[in-house]
Order: C-alpha cells, then structure tokens, then sequence
C-alpha cells in the first residue's frame, strides 16, 4: 500500500511540507499535480524519506487537494502514461502515424547510466560544434522528465536540442508510447543524434 499522508506547504523554495507537526523537504511534480503554493493542503508519499533514500530522500506530493483538483479536459492528448495508476494522464505522443513516410535514421548512444549524460553531451559538441543532439529518457530510475537538473542545464547551455520521455517516463518536451518510437521520431524532430537512457536515481 501507498504510505501517504495530509500535509501543508510550509514553503515552495525549497519544497517544504509540514507532516504531522514537522517540515519534511518534498518534491512536487508540477506537470501532473499542478502548482503548489505555502500553505495548500496536499497529500504526499512519505515511504522514500522515511526509508532513508540517498538521491530519493524525500516527500513526493501525490495530490494538491487546495488547487490541484480543477483539470479541464485534454485537447488533443489521446494516449496515457501512467496506464492503470492513480497518476495515469494524457498525452500526444511524438511518434508519427503509420502511414506517414519514412524519415532518415540518426546515429543513437545508449548511455548505461543517467551520470553519463553530461559527459556525452559535452564530448559530443565538442567532436561536432552545432551538433543537434537530442535526449531520449527510458523507464528506469526517475521516471519524471522534470527531476532531472542535468537536462535542465544541457538544455539552457545548447548542449541537448530536445528531451522526449518514452515509455512509462513522462514530462519531457515530447511524449513517446515507447523508445523505438521516440528513436524513429528524432529526426522529424531536427536532431542529428540521440543519446538514450533512464532518469536519474540508480
């Protein structure tokens, strides 16, 4: 079962939640539970921090029961990610149509590790100035797109072109129902080449 608790934002920067009369530090998927704002009342997981967790050691906030309950509907999103969980949500997914024509292969390299990121992205610009370089995130460690801070900064340096999440990873700029389909987007998308891995935590 879920071990999940009431709380209140104590504070955005950083994300702090009063659980039971203490502040825990927690991480609020902004794609899937909305904004959040001090003194919302939410629910959070709270098994990874009491766990103890090295790179996981924190609340994940589940529900904003304050704000985060007013959806529309999709427009335009017609596959799922998440499929049968409770944070199950729709998206548009970057794979082209059957019937659409075929488009030029890119060269891919799978990374082992998310740590090896940044590294082949700088080797990468540095082999090839203007390289469009694009970052195909797979299930396994994080599935969010939004927790990985490498990306981020690849992203505002020019040092990665575009992040699709594929699979059961999800919140990248693209969504893809599954990494082959992700792979046979990038050059629809503009990249040269893709560099392929899961998310950050293991």
């Amino acid at each position: 079962m879920l071990k999940l608790r009431r709380g209140v934002v104590a504070s955005t920067d950083p994300l702090l939640v009063e659980v039971d009369g203490r502040e825990r530090p927690a991480w609020a998927d902004r794609s899937v539970v909305g904004e959040v704002e001090a003194g919302d009342e939410v629910i959070v997981n709270i098994e990874a921090l009491d766990l103890g967790l090295g790179s996981g050691g924190f609340d994940i906030v589940h529900a904003n029961l304050t704000r985060g309950l007013d959806r529309g509907d999709a427009e335009g999103e017609h596959v799922m990610k998440l499929n049968y969980t409770s944070l199950q949500h729709p998206v548009e997914p970057v794979e082209r149509p059957v019937e659409a024509e075929g488009t030029a292969r890119v060269p891919v390299l799978v990374l082992p590790l998310h740590g090896h990121l940044a590294p082949a992205a700088w080797s990468a610009a540095q082999a090839r100035p203007g390289l469009r370089l694009g970052y195909v995130q797979s299930a396994g460690g994080a599935l969010p797109g939004a927790l990985s801070r490498d990306v981020a900064e690849l992203r505002s340096r020019g040092l990665l072109s575009g992040h699709v999440t594929a699979g059961a990873s999800y919140g990248g700029e693209g969504e893809a129902i599954g990494s082959l389909g992700a792979l046979d987007a990038a050059g629809e998308l503009g990249w040269d080449a893709v560099v392929a891995g899961a998310g950050p935590g293991i």
